[in-house]
């Protein structure tokens, strides 16, 4: 409950300063330098990954670690959908 809870005021506050043309600033506000970082690699990850390139090709490209290449193709493969409807792909389910 508390894990939804954290979510929703995540969205709202994203949302909120999307509509206000905001988000950079919040986001600057928001994260560290290295959180924005980590979660950036997550996304360019998501993005190769979904462009068909093979792990290895990502992790060479982006200097990422096999590990979280993975469990990123997991999140693809077995999560919510929103990577694809994001960056182009189809839900495979």
């Amino acid at each position: 409950m508390v894990k939804d809870q954290n979510k929703q005021i995540l969205v709202d506050s994203l949302k909120e300063a999307s509509q206000k043309h905001s988000l950079g600033a919040f986001l600057d506000d928001l994260l560290t330098e290295q959180e924005m970082a980590d979660l950036a690699q997550r996304v360019k990850i998501a993005k190769g990954i979904i462009k068909d390139k093979t792990y290895l090709e990502v992790s060479k490209k982006l200097d990422a670690s096999t590990t979280t290449i993975t469990k990123i193709g997991q999140v693809i493969k077995y999560g919510r959908g929103a990577f694809q409807k994001l960056f182009g792909r189809k839900e495979e389910r």
